[in-house]
Order: structure tokens, then C-alpha cells, then sequence
């Protein structure tokens, strides 16, 4: 990748992180407002308030939401900042949380479960973040284009003296399992995502016996 090509990524990065920060004050702003009415609302118990528990409701909706915005925007801040440095040292089972939860909305499209499971160990490693997430995208996409509806995604994270591995097996009830890699190995996202693991130094491989792919890098 060109030297400029970083540049342009760096600055999607720096301008998304600086919006996030600002979401995060919106929200805080929301949370305190919404806490206020609260008060008012208990301060004033004593006297009948129309639609009262309707009024409550949305509250909590209110505060739901909030929380959920709060965890959104936060993961969003970490996954632009991921384009601060070229090649930097991470935690590999907090980069790969980030993308997961930021990608659980093409897998609830497909009404399919993105699950990742915590390592044994830590695992760090000195990468290229943004190539190693496009690659951890495409792979995703590779699998969610093929499962049918209600399947699952088990993403488990490993670490031998030379090698680290990203493994997603898919649970999808699938009656021909050979077919599914056949379609997978035909599919043009298949060789995208091998060109873009070549980005890091990485490869992609199928494999057969935990059903799904394998990252290594």
C-alpha cells in the first residue's frame, strides 16, 4: 500500500475518533437530562401525573439507549484510533472485541450469532491493525454470505511459538459441507480476502474439520 493510502486512512481515522468524543458528550448530555426528569418526577410523586407510567417507560428506554450508544461510540473510538500508527503492538483479543461488536450488525441482518471466546492467555502481537481488521471483515463476510438463517459464529483466538491464529467456525446446519467450501473457494470475496491477509503477512486457510476459516499470520 502506498505511503498517500495510509495518509487517507489516517485521516478517516483522526476525523472519526473526534466525532466520537463529541457523541460521547452528546450523550452524556442526554443521560444528565434524562437523570433530571427522573428527580422532578420523584420530587413531585405525591401529586397525580398524567401518563405516568408511560412517562416512565420511556425513560428507561431512554437510559437503555444511552448505555447502548455509550458502548457503540466507545468501541468506534478504539477502532479509529487503530489507524493512529502503521504497524503497532496490540492486544489481539481487544482488537478483534472492537471489530465483533462493531460487525454484530451484518450478522443480525443474517440473524446469525458473531460469538468470540477470551483466550487462555493474552495474546500480543506487533501487526498492521487495519489490515488485520479488513482481513477479520472478510472473512466474516465470506462466511455470512454462504450460512442461511439462524446459524452461528465461534471465533477462537490461539498462539503457537511462531504462528497467531484467528479461527471462525461456522454453525450453520449445513447438509453438504463440501459444497459449502466449494462455494466458498468460487466466491470473489474469497480472493479478496486472501490479498488482503498477504497485506500483514498473513494467509487464509479452509478449514474443513471446524468448519470455517483460519487466519494465521
Amino acid at each position: 500500500m502506498k505511503e498517500s493510502d495510509y495518509k487517507e486512512i489516517a485521516f478517516f481515522g483522526k476525523i472519526t475518533a473526534g466525532v466520537t468524543h463529541e457523541m460521547k458528550n452528546v450523550l452524556a448530555i442526554i443521560k444528565e437530562s434524562s437523570g433530571l426528569m427522573e428527580d422532578l418526577m420523584f420530587m413531585l410523586q405525591e401529586a397525580p401525573l398524567p401518563h405516568e407510567e408511560k412517562i416512565k417507560k420511556a425513560l428507561s428506554v431512554i437510559k437503555e439507549q444511552i448505555q447502548r450508544g455509550v458502548e457503540l461510540t466507545s468501541r468506534l473510538n478504539k477502532f479509529a484510533h487503530s489507524t493512529d500508527e502503521t504497524t503497532s503492538k496490540i492486544d489481539l483479543y481487544e482488537t478483534v472485541e472492537v471489530l465483533v461488536d462493531l460487525s454484530q450488525r451484518f450478522a443480525r441482518l443474517k440473524n446469525v450469532v458473531l460469538k468470540l471466546h477470551p483466550p487462555d492467555q493474552a495474546i500480543a502481537v506487533e501487526t498492521n491493525p487495519v489490515h488485520l481488521q479488513m482481513g477479520l471483515l472478510a472473512c466474516f463476510e465470506c462466511c455470512l454470505d454462504l450460512m442461511s438463517e439462524g446459524g452461528r459464529i465461534d471465533i477462537h483466538l490461539s498462539k503457537t511459538e511462531d504462528k497467531i491464529g484467528v479461527q471462525l467456525s461456522c454453525d450453520g446446519n449445513f447438509a453438504d459441507k463440501t459444497e459449502f467450501f466449494q462455494n466458498i473457494s468460487s466466491s470473489e470475496k474469497w480472493s479478496r480476502l486472501e490479498n488482503i491477509a498477504g497485506l500483514f503477512g498473513g494467509t487464509v486457510k479452509q478449514n474443513q474439520e471446524a468448519c470455517g476459516l483460519l487466519l494465521l499470520f
